[in-house]
């Protein structure tokens, strides 16, 4: 209750500047936890899956550097002439003997000739034989079978050898010349007369192990290797290649921090280790990053979002004092106005910046809009008062022309009785019918039955009138009798059509009126004629402009009519040709249920 009263007691400035903060310090502490537990972890994962493409594509040069070799090798040992020497190199002596080791030195030297990492090849007959190439021993004349050779041959190393696939060795010491240490892996296969099936002996080539780092450093995401490094091991964790070559040899197991579990390898919690087989052998390739580095592009990202926030916290408390202070103002001079109108000053208006676009200048806009249809509607009442008052005054002075008129009529329709002029007498009572019609509430609401009853009467007279020239037919379906309408709604579309149809006609004229049902909400009233027409110009004048000439007797009386009564749900169609006649179909809503006060004619 203490922290409602205290809110309620706040300006409605002082209310916006606090939801604006507390909305947008909760939405930094979401980003920052999104950051810390979830951001975090997808830059983790994705790095991570980078890093594993990186190292499949470094296992795939690893495979193709590897199979490159044994296809050298395959290639040597299985040349007839190479194997030709071998098989003489048991038997020769002196002079054939250096010959068949010259001649396999030169085959040696063309397979090494772009292999610049091969460092040696050596081969032992089946008599113990051993014939050696060193490519560091190219001065000396007889060259010597390195000791790592010498020890696989000792140890029977390659005896259990499959004769198609071969063996790879793991990366140890070969010797040292100058100041470099050189290290390498080995490939031993066994030399195979396929054509005798008869075994020839063992062949061992030895490549540096600088062609596997260089492959290994070339896949590294960072440069730096404290970042991120890669080594091969093989099935046993012996390593293969490593960026310390005091390892190379070493079971990285051994080393501190490194665990193997479930066949993969992890390094403390500081590293993330992403493993890859080696196909066709039984070698992995490991990329060892460390978390730090991963997390250090993100880091610098979070302190400058946390910098750029504090900047953007300090500019929206700014804003948004001056935008509550401004619209704090708008609301008071709304207020102030509105008071104003309240004791009575209807004249007093809200000042409004017309470039603003905002809610309160709406607000504004609206009110003062208000305040002036309010100030015309009075306007408007008072001067309908004026014209009302005028108006009950000429109502009384013409109340008795009228009655006068019909009165008068009808004296001398008796007279003509009397004197034995019956169709005198019955268009004078026809008229004083139609006249008594039309003098009794011109909107009043009657059937169609009444209407047509007056129309008949109408057209009587108009025939007489016009001596004859013309023919009409009224119809009206016999369910449509009870619907109601306005009265007299259609009469200027039949007197129009009259004057200009058929009045300039001398005989042959045809006036047709047909009632009928449009849809089940619907009905239409058709009046048609055969006389002169109009043209496009005078329809568009007089039905759509609604222009007021001699060509549109009471035609823009009635539709502005048909507009107060049906509003949007009639519509009025015209056709028409020069010569040839007009049809005017008027769609109007069906009635049944509308009190009305009838204001019928007798029947003819």
């Amino acid at each position: 209750m203490g922290i409602r009263k205290f809110w309620k007691r706040k300006t409605f400035a002082n209310q916006l500047i606090f939801v604006f903060l507390s909305i947008f310090l909760l939405h930094l502490i979401i980003v920052q936890m999104l950051n810390g537990f979830y951001i975090t972890r997808v830059v983790e994962k994705k790095l991570v899956n980078s890093s594993r493409q990186t190292l499949r594509q470094a296992a795939l040069n690893v495979e193709n550097t590897l199979s490159s070799y044994e296809d050298l090798t395959e290639q040597l040992i299985n040349r007839n002439d190479f194997q030709r020497c071998i098989k003489l190199l048991d038997e020769a002596k002196g002079q054939e003997e250096r010959q068949i080791r010259e001649e396999m030195e030169g085959m040696v030297k063309e397979m090494m000739a772009y292999q610049t990492q091969i460092r040696c090849f050596s081969l032992c007959t089946i008599r113990d034989t051993i014939f050696g190439y060193d490519r560091m021993q190219l001065d000396l004349l007889y060259q010597k079978i390195n000791d790592l050779h010498m020890e696989y041959y000792e140890e029977n190393f390659f005896e259990n050898t499959t004769i198609v696939e071969g063996k790879w060795t793991k990366t140890a010491y070969l010797d040292r010349w100058g100041t470099q240490e050189y290290y390498v892996y080995s490939f031993g296969k066994r030399i195979q007369d396929w054509i005798l099936n008869k075994r020839l002996g063992i062949f061992i080539v030895s490549i540096e192990e600088s062609s596997l780092a260089q492959i290994c450093e070339a896949a590294q995401i960072s440069h730096n290797p404290g970042e991120n490094y890669l080594l091969i091991v093989d099935e046993d964790g012996t390593i293969i290649s490593h960026r310390d070559k005091t390892l190379l040899g070493a079971n990285l197991q051994d080393q501190e921090g490194w665990v193997l579990e479930g066949g993969e390898y992890s390094v403390g919690n500081d590293y993330v280790v992403i493993q890859e087989p080696l196909e066709n052998t039984s070698w992995s390739i490991l990329s060892v990053i460390r978390r730090d580095y991963m997390y250090e592009a993100l880091q610098e990202a979070q302190t400058l979002l946390w910098m750029v926030s504090l900047l953007l916290a300090a500019v929206i408390v700014l804003v948004v004092v001056y935008v509550s202070k401004k619209m704090s103002k708008e609301v008071k001079d709304i207020v102030d106005t509105m008071q104003e109108v309240g004791e009575g000053e209807l004249s007093a208006k809200i000042g409004v910046n017309q470039d603003e676009r905002n809610e309160l200048s709406l607000i504004a806009n609206g009110f003062n809009a208000m305040m002036n249809k309010v100030n015309e509607q009075m306007e408007l009442i008072r001067i309908a008062g004026k014209r009302e008052k005028e108006a009950e005054i000429r109502a009384l002075e013409a109340q008795i022309n009228p009655h006068f008129i019909y009165n008068t009529l009808d004296s001398i329709h008796w007279l003509a009785v009397e004197n034995d002029q019956p169709e005198i007498s019955q268009m004078l009572s026809f008229f004083a019918q139609i006249l008594r019609y039309q003098i009794q509430k011109s909107n009043t609401i009657v059937t169609l039955q009444e209407e047509l009853q007056y129309l008949e009467k109408y057209l009587y007279l108009q025939k007489i009138r016009f001596v004859d020239s013309f023919e009409y037919v009224l119809e009206c379906q016999d369910s449509l009798l009870e619907c109601q309408i306005y009265k007299m709604i259609f009469q200027p579309f039949i007197e129009n059509a009259i004057l200009h149809g058929c009045a300039d006609l001398s005989h042959g004229g045809l006036l047709k009126i047909q009632i009928r049902d449009y849809d089940p909400r619907h009905l239409v009233f058709i009046v048609s004629d055969n006389g002169c027409g109009m043209t496009e110009e005078q329809i568009e004048a007089v039905f759509v402009h609604r222009e007021k000439g001699r060509d549109a007797i009471g035609v823009e009386n009635v539709l502005a009519r048909l507009d107060m009564y049906y509003g949007e749900e009639y519509h009025v169609q015209v056709e028409s040709r020069q010569g040839r006649g007009t049809t005017i179909r008027t769609v109007i809503p069906k009635q049944w249920d509308i009190s009305h006060e009838k204001g019928g004619i007798d029947q003819p």
